[in-house]
């Protein structure tokens, strides 16, 4: 009887460790999509640094004209 009972004991423990570790690889396969995505938006950030590099150099050009303009002689 205490024979039976160990065994149902370790294959109610088994079953378990089973569900968990189910749990454990579904998760691990959400933070991997997770992952791949940031990975993703880490590539288009390239792109974004471009895009403000561009727009800070046009507006430095106009400011130093607009600069150039009010230091001109009025006449």
């Amino acid at each position: 009887m205490r024979r039976e009972q160990s065994r149902h004991e370790t294959q109610q423990r088994i079953h378990e460790l089973r569900e968990t570790l189910n749990e454990l690889e579904t998760q691990l396969a959400g933070m991997e999509a997770q992952e791949q995505a940031q990975h993703q938006q880490i590539d288009h950030l390239d792109d974004y640094i471009d895009a403000v590099d561009t727009k800070l150099s046009s507006l430095q050009l106009f400011w130093n004209s607009l600069k150039q303009e009010w230091r001109k002689p009025k006449a």
